[in-house]
């Protein structure tokens, strides 16, 4: 009988034990659920603050870049405006038609040279010698390209023609630089040209005839400040 009771004792301790333990793994599970919830918020939290870390950074990103925007937009804007500006004060065109010259056939010397695919070139020259311009020919009309130059060999114009039509047209300085909106002139008559060149303080003047500078009129001084 004692030992009866003593083993049902034992069995009835060691089951309260398991259902002690198995008490306190259901306790931790528990527990560990619910840091697993902690942890999820805090993942969460975690993101959205990142997320808007980011949409501050971008926002601060597109401000930049349109006040970057506006800056160039300015700046593009007033050196424009300036641009007319000096064009419209500064450049100082002046044309007139002359009527000293009878006969303009006599400023020049011209010579005809043959090329292939029914290309002629014309060159004329200025009356000293130096070589004046040379334009292609087809058919009797300007094609391809047109060269002139000043009485003292530097290149004054570079055009390209098809069939009689400018495609391109440009004028030069004697130092090589564009003269920038040359006045467009394409009639057969003689005209008097004055401009200022304000980058190296000069007024330039000559008389023009059919894209060249008529020898001896070639005239350029110092701008008065």
């Amino acid at each position: 009988m004692g030992m009866g009771w003593g083993f049902l004792k034992q069995m009835n301790d060691t089951l309260k034990y398991n259902r002690d333990l198995l008490g306190k793994r259901k306790l931790s599970h528990e527990y560990t659920k619910e840091e697993k919830k902690k942890r999820r918020f805090n993942n969460k939290a975690s993101n959205l603050k990142d997320l808007k870390e980011r949409i501050e950074a971008q926002l601060k990103r597109n401000a930049s870049h349109e006040r970057t925007a506006r800056i160039t937009g300015a700046i593009f804007l007033i050196t424009l405006v300036s641009g007319i500006l000096w064009f419209l004060f500064w450049s100082d065109y002046s044309t007139k038609k002359k009527g000293k010259y009878d006969n303009v056939s006599q400023l020049f010397t011209t010579v005809i040279y043959n090329h292939p695919n029914g290309l002629k070139l014309r060159t004329d020259y200025y009356k000293q010698g130096t070589k004046a311009s040379q334009t292609f020919y087809k058919d009797s009309l300007k094609h391809q390209n047109s060269e002139s130059y000043y009485e003292t060999g530097e290149q004054f114009r570079s055009a390209l023609y098809f069939n009689d039509t400018i495609v391109v047209d440009f004028y030069f300085f004697k130092s090589g630089d564009t003269i920038k909106n040359f006045p467009m002139i394409t009639d057969q008559k003689v005209h008097s040209i004055k401009f200022s060149d304000i980058i190296n303080s000069r007024a330039i003047e000559f008389d023009f005839y059919d894209g060249k500078v008529i020898q001896g009129t070639y005239k350029e001084k110092a701008l008065i400040n």
